[in-house]
């Protein structure tokens, strides 16, 4: 009896599916990568005086080193995301031009960073453009989501420093290749271009809990050193669309 009536049940169902589909949106998996720079602000560089503008004016686009980032978003709610990535990328730093170019210190590093973070959507999937389909579906094309993000992660890091470093280096007894901690915040943005795709923009700080991401630390340094990711992204949506 009971069987009989699950069977009515399924076969009154079905037929009104395509009726209350007319509406879509996404499911909440995304695969996403993305290219932009990495920019490092330490105890290497920065201007000739300590006026720096809060730190704008110590930002070297020459010494701007590419940055890759890739991950999986899953979000299970209007205004939660859950994000895990990994994110590939150099550092570079050189005291010419700045407050201590007599000391002639020069570094390059390469890193990996694993991070975990959670991000906040205050404007979720925004309608900026529909269309309808061959099947009188009706599909947000043109989308716009902004978010903030937090959370924590691991770097690898490899410091290739000049001659003037490495013998402060192995006077401080400071090791090349270090493990340590890492604080990512920040803002991004992403514009649906289709029903599976979206084109994002993500800039984040990443606050390092040691201070020898240069391979250096300054006896009169008043925090660890701070490098941010900028990326433009391509962002997949991986299972497609379900009906609301």
């Amino acid at each position: 009896m009971r069987i009989s009536i699950l069977i009515t049940l399924l076969f009154l169902v079905i037929p009104a599916l395509p009726a209350e589909g007319q509406s879509w949106r996404s499911r909440p998996y995304e695969l996403y990568a993305g290219i932009g720079p990495a920019n490092y602000f330490g105890d290497i560089g920065g201007t000739a005086d300590e006026n720096n503008w809060f730190g704008v004016k110590d930002l070297d686009i020459f010494r701007s080193r590419p940055g890759f980032i890739a991950g999986l978003r899953y979000i299970p709610g209007n205004y939660i995301g859950i994000n895990g990535s990994a994110a590939l990328g150099w550092l570079s730093g050189n005291d010419a031009g700045g407050r201590n170019e007599a000391r002639g210190y020069v570094f390059n590093t390469t890193f990996l960073e694993l991070s975990a973070r959670g991000e906040f959507f205050p404007v979720r999937d925004l309608r900026l453009l529909r269309g309808v389909d061959r099947r009188g579906l009706v599909r947000n094309y043109g989308t716009f989501s902004l978010y903030l993000f937090g959370g924590a992660g691991a770097i690898v890091y490899y410091v290739m420093p000049n001659e003037r470093l490495e013998n402060r280096r192995e006077r401080d007894n400071i090791d090349n290749g270090m493990v340590t901690m890492v604080l990512p915040a920040g803002i991004g943005a992403k514009l649906g271009v289709s029903n599976h795709m979206d084109i994002g923009f993500e800039i984040g700080g990443r606050y390092s809990l040691n201070d020898y991401l240069d391979g250096f630390t300054s006896p009169t340094a008043t925090s660890n050193d701070i490098y941010y990711l900028t990326t433009v992204q391509i962002i997949y949506r991986l299972t497609g669309l379900i009906p609301e």
